[in-house]
C-alpha cells in the first residue's frame, strides 16, 4: 500500500496526540438530518444524546409525562450554481424550498422517548429534466432506567436525501441522485461497579439508492457491534477499552469487507460546558470479494468536542480517520481523512452568526493491488457562513452561503467548484 497519502501521513501525526478518539457519532450512532430541514429548539442530533441525558421529572405512577410537541416550517429562496456537481459543463438554477417538522417528547422516572419527523420538497426553476427533489427524515430517540445499574438506549435516523452530504461518511461527494440512509442503534450500559461499568452496542445502517444501476454498484448494509470498558480514573476523566466488528454487505457488487477496530479512549468533562470524548488505536479490515483487493491494517481515530465559551456562543471540533465506503463503482472503501469546525457566535440576544469549515481528504488506493500506480486522492473542502435573526420566540429569519471545492489532480473528471446561497425564515409553534 502506498504511504504517500497526506491523509495518511497527516492521521499518524495526529494519531500521537489524539490516541484516544471518540465514539463514532455519523457511521455508528447515524447523521443528522439534511440542511434543508427546519431544526427545531432542543432537537437532538446526535443519536447518542440521550445516553446523558438524567431524567429530572418524577411521575410518582409511572406514567407519561407528556411535553407539548411542537411544529416547525421553514421556506427558502436560493440559487445553486452546480446542481450536478460537474466539473464542466454546470448548470445553475434559482430554487424555492419548504420544509416542515413535528416533535413530540414522553418522559417519565423510568423512559424518555422523543419522535421528529421533517419532510421537505425543492423546486428548481430551470433545472433540466425533473425539477422537483424531495427530502425525508423521522428520529426517534429512547431511553429507558431498568435499575440503578442498567440502562438501555435506543435510537434510529432514517433519512430520503436528494444531494450529497458531506457529513454522511461513506457516501460520494457528487450528486448520486436519491437515495436512502438509514441508522438504527442499540445500546445498553451496565454499572458493575462504582468506578468500572460496560456499554454494548449494536447499529444496522443500510444505504438504498433509488437509482437501480448506482444502487447495484454501491448499495450496501453496514453492521457495527462494539464493546467498551470503561474506568473512571479522576472524578471527570473516564479511560476506555474497545473493540467494534464491522461487516459492510453489498446488494449486488462483489465488494464485501470485514473490519476490526482496537481501540483506546478518553472521555474528558473539564467543565459543564466543555466537553471532549476520543477513541483511537488500529484499524483491520479484510475485503473477501476476489484476490485483487489489499487487505487494511492502519491507524484510526475519532475526537469530538464542544465548547460553550460564553452564552450563546459555541465552538465544535469533530476528527476521523479510517477507511469508509468509496462511493466510487468498482472501489470497495478509501480511506479518508476528515476534519470539521462549527462556531456559533451570539452577537445579541436575538442576533447570531455560523461558520462552519470542513475539509475531507479521500485516498483511494485498493482498487488493485496488481497495479498500485492506479491510486489517486482527492481533496474535498467545504465552507459555510450563516446568519439567524429571531423576529420573536416563534419566528426567524435566516441567510447563508456555502462554497464545495473538491480537487481530484489525478481524476478531473471528479473535481467541481458549488456555490449554494439562501435567505429564509423558520417558524415554531
Amino acid at each position: 500500500m502506498k504511504t504517500t497519502s497526506i491523509s495518511a501521513l497527516f492521521a499518524t501525526a495526529v494519531l500521537s496526540s489524539a490516541l484516544f478518539a471518540q465514539q463514532p457519532t455519523e457511521d455508528f450512532y447515524g447523521s443528522p438530518a439534511p440542511a434543508d430541514f427546519p431544526q427545531m429548539e432542543g432537537q437532538a442530533v446526535d443519536d447518542n444524546a440521550a445516553a446523558i441525558v438524567e431524567p429530572e421529572q418524577q411521575d410518582g405512577g409511572g406514567a407519561f409525562q407528556k411535553k407539548p410537541f411542537t411544529l416547525s416550517f421553514a421556506v427558502r429562496e436560493g440559487y445553486d450554481d452546480n446542481l450536478f456537481t460537474t466539473a464542466t459543463n454546470t448548470d445553475a438554477s434559482f430554487y424555492t424550498n419548504i420544509a416542515g417538522g413535528y416533535e413530540q417528547r414522553f418522559e417519565n422516572s423510568r423512559l424518555q422517548l422523543s419522535v421528529a419527523l421533517n419532510g421537505g420538497v425543492t423546486y428548481y426553476y430551470t433545472r433540466p429534466g425533473n425539477k422537483y427533489d424531495y427530502t425525508g427524515a423521522l428520529n426517534i430517540q429512547g431511553l429507558y432506567k431498568v435499575n440503578q445499574r442498567l440502562t438501555l438506549n435506543f435510537s434510529t435516523n432514517t433519512a430520503y436525501l436528494a444531494q450529497p452530504d458531506l457529513e454522511v461518511p461513506g457516501t460520494s461527494a457528487r450528486n448520486n441522485g436519491d437515495y436512502i440512509f438509514s441508522s438504527t442503534t442499540i445500546a445498553g450500559a451496565y454499572q458493575w461497579a462504582e468506578k468500572f461499568s460496560t456499554d454494548t452496542k449494536y447499529n444496522f445502517t443500510p444505504f438504498v439508492y433509488i437509482e437501480n444501476q448506482l444502487n447495484q454498484s454501491q448499495g450496501r448494509i453496514e453492521q457495527t457491534l462494539g464493546q467498551s470498558f470503561r474506568w473512571l480514573v479522576l472524578p471527570k476523566t473516564t479511560a476506555i477499552v474497545e473493540y467494534r466488528a464491522n461487516p459492510v454487505t453489498y446488494y449486488s457488487a462483489p465488494l464485501n469487507n470485514f473490519g476490526q477496530f482496537f481501540l483506546l479512549g478518553v472521555d474528558q468533562v473539564f467543565s459543564p460546558k466543555f466537553k471532549v470524548t476520543s477513541r483511537g488505536g488500529a484499524e483491520l479490515r479484510f475485503y473477501n470479494s476476489d484476490d485483487s483487493t489489499p487487505d487494511y491494517f492502519g491507524p484510526f481515530c475519532e475526537l469530538n468536542g464542544m465548547y460553550e465559551y460564553q452564552k450563546l456562543s459555541s465552538i465544535g471540533l469533530n476528527l476521523r480517520y479510517g477507511t469508509e465506503a468509496s462511493g466510487l463503482n468498482g472501489a470497495p472503501s478509501r480511506n479518508t481523512f476528515r476534519i470539521g469546525v462549527n462556531l456559533v457566535q451570539g452577537i445579541t440576544p436575538k442576533l447570531s452568526l455560523n461558520l462552519g469549515a470542513n475539509y475531507q481528504n479521500n485516498f483511494y488506493d485498493n482498487f488493485d493491488k496488481q497495479n498500485p500506480d492506479g491510486s489517486f486522492y482527492e481533496n474535498v473542502v467545504e465552507f459555510s457562513l450563516g446568519a439567524n435573526f429571531k423576529i420573536n420566540k416563534s419566528v426567524e429569519l435566516q441567510g447563508g452561503y456555502t462554497r464545495t471545492v473538491d480537487a481530484a489532480p489525478a481524476s478531473q473528471q471528479l473535481s467541481y467548484t458549488r456555490n449554494v446561497v439562501f435567505v429564509g425564515a423558520n417558524m415554531q409553534f
